[in-house]
């Protein structure tokens, strides 16, 4: 459908329709907790949890967290035809060059002996499997949020939705996860939440389009 043909057909429908906004403060926080409770019935949280969030490891959630705020203004912002959210994807990837400095200074310090060793471990498996099935609920409550406004672009607005959705899901699964290095974290969260991206990409031009 073309914008033009679009304002027409709002325009001759004088029903009240929820806003993606509305929708997306309906769902997105039932969606997350619900996969938080799945996290402490089947994962369980780590039992030094209360420890870990008061120390240096607190920022494997804490970034997750604010990746997941930026996320969400994104996603709402992909949801109008006429919208760029630039201001959206410049933080998102100053955020990103930030985790990706931080991932070269720590093989610039340890190498990539120690890049590997944190990496080989059984967690990471558990990492893999885990982030996108806990993302599972939040990407389907971010694309029934913003199936109800007009993105220009299905595929970005898909990726905004997977972006958030992998970040809420790699903020729960941190909750449960043992491993706090910094060359664990940066390169199996981030590449976990890869893949939610990659699903809310091929996703979007087919749940998305107007």
């Amino acid at each position: 459908m073309k914008t033009d043909d679009l304002i027409a057909a709002l325009a001759a429908d004088n029903t009240p329709r929820p806003t993606p906004g509305a929708r997306m403060a309906q769902a997105l926080p039932v969606a997350l907790l619900l996969s938080l409770v799945a996290l402490v019935l089947l994962w369980r949280v780590r039992p030094d949890l209360a420890a870990a969030l008061g120390s240096a490891a607190a920022v494997k959630t804490i970034v997750p967290v604010l990746l997941t705020l930026v996320a969400l203004w994104l996603a709402r912002g992909m949801t109008r035809p006429e919208a760029r959210a630039r201001a959206q994807w410049a933080l998102v990837a100053v955020m990103v060059l930030a985790g990706g400095l931080a991932l070269a200074q720590g093989i610039a310090t340890q190498g990539f002996a120690g890049l590997i060793g944190a990496l080989d471990t059984p967690n990471l498996i558990t990492c893999l499997v885990s982030i996108p099935v806990l993302s599972a609920l939040p990407l389907a409550a971010s694309f029934w949020a913003m199936k109800s406004g007009a993105p220009a672009n299905p595929r970005l607005a898909g990726v905004a939705a997977g972006l958030l959705a992998g970040a809420g899901g790699t903020a729960i699964y941190s909750l449960h996860c043992p491993e706090d290095s910094l060359l664990f974290c940066l390169p199996a969260y981030g590449g976990t939440m890869l893949i939610v991206v990659a699903a809310g990409a091929l996703l979007g031009p087919r749940l998305l389009r107007w």
